[in-house]
């Protein structure tokens, strides 16, 4: 009886030890394959998403633009080609230069896309053609997203490469988060409703009050006040479309006709780290600008050559923070901002100097 257990055990045993083997062997063998068909299933279903906000992003910009035009067939593929449309970034072999090709560059893309809305309805006027030019813009983002996505994804599939799939799957979070930014921001957009990027117009607009505004380069306007003894001139974008202006290029020509500024203040939002929270404000040095890069060179490159101070303030938010809809936080932030502001010209500067205060950011529903 007793012989008849211990054979059933070592039976059992052996059973036991032959399977893990097996599992063993298999792991070995086919480890990588299992291990890469999880990952190609987890990265097909955010190309499914990325496919689908595309879809449902033209769908919705489609609705926005049959209010100047109801010909659905000429929006679709008019839509369908500037989607497809691209930027060529300059060379940069001999970078001497590089920031005049790249402002030409993109100048040419604002009026092309432009004279593609008004070629669809010549009464739009310049709030809802800015409006229209941001959907645009956010549509050609997701289509390129998207496109680029799927292009890794199927050369993955197809040649079971380990390092094109691993290295898809590490960068595709930021790919989805900005994406879905992009995607909630269709909305406040078409409404008009001020984004969180808007917070320097914002504060530029409550501290010019009802001083005369004027249009100083293309869509950038210039306000003068006087403030404790000192000489302001406040820079912003043209609202109230969604306008981020040539700020750079407009405190350049200040500056050309006034050698004595005596500070440069830039006020952004900011993107936050992890961890931060939003509506923290910071302060720091230099041109607080984001963008390809262009104005913030001219900022950089005027107060460098006259030698004035720059100094930069921002509100922390994230990136769907910065292009949906305003919240509470960032609202609350920016009347501290406010004394921040003041604050800075004060410590900074003397009484009949001359200063700059740059809002920079989307002018979107701010007058």
């Amino acid at each position: 009886m007793i012989s008849q257990k211990l054979l059933l055990q070592v039976n059992t045993d052996s059973f036991v030890s032959f399977i893990w083997v097996f599992l063993l062997m298999g792991l070995i063998l086919y480890g990588q394959r299992i291990q890469l068909f999880l990952m190609l299933r987890k990265i097909s279903k955010d190309v499914n998403r990325l496919e689908k906000m595309r879809n449902d992003s033209k769908i919705r910009i489609t609705s926005s633009f049959k209010e100047i035009n109801d010909n659905s067939k000429t929006i679709n593929e008019k839509l369908d080609r500037i989607f497809d449309s691209f930027v060529i970034n300059p060379i940069a072999m001999d970078p001497k230069g590089i920031i005049d090709k790249l402002e030409h560059l993109l100048n040419i893309q604002e009026s092309m896309l432009k004279d593609e809305i008004r070629s669809l309805s010549d009464d739009v006027n310049d709030v809802r053609a800015s409006q229209l030019q941001n959907l645009l813009e956010i549509g050609i983002f997701l289509n390129t997203s998207y496109k680029i996505v799927r292009h890794f994804y199927i050369s993955g599939k197809k040649t079971s490469s380990a390092f094109i799939i691993a290295t898809l799957q590490m960068i595709l979070p930021q790919i989805m988060e900005q994406s879905e930014a992009y995607f909630a921001a269709i909305h406040p957009i078409d409404q008009r409703k001020t984004i969180g990027d808007g917070l320097g117009p914002l504060i530029a607009s409550r501290l010019s009050k009802n001083s005369e505004k004027k249009e100083i380069v293309n869509n950038t306007t210039l306000n003068e006040i006087e403030y404790e003894g000192r000489k302001l001139f406040i820079v912003r974008a043209k609202g109230p479309g969604g306008q981020v202006g040539k700020p750079g290029e407009a405190i350049k020509q200040i500056i050309d006709k006034n050698k004595d500024i005596s500070l440069i203040i830039t006020i952004d939002a900011a993107l936050k780290l992890e961890g931060e929270t939003s509506g923290e404000i910071a302060e720091g040095i230099g041109a607080a600008i984001g963008g390809p890069g262009v104005e913030r060179f001219k900022i950089e490159k005027v107060a460098s050559d006259n030698q004035i101070p720059t100094f930069a303030l921002v509100s922390k938010m994230s990136e769907k923070e910065a292009i949906t809809e305003m919240n509470e936080k960032i609202k609350e932030s920016s009347e501290k901002i406010m004394e921040k502001v003041k604050e800075v010209i004060i410590n900074n500067s003397k009484e009949n100097q001359k200063i700059i205060v740059a809002g920079i950011g989307n002018t979107l529903g701010i007058e």
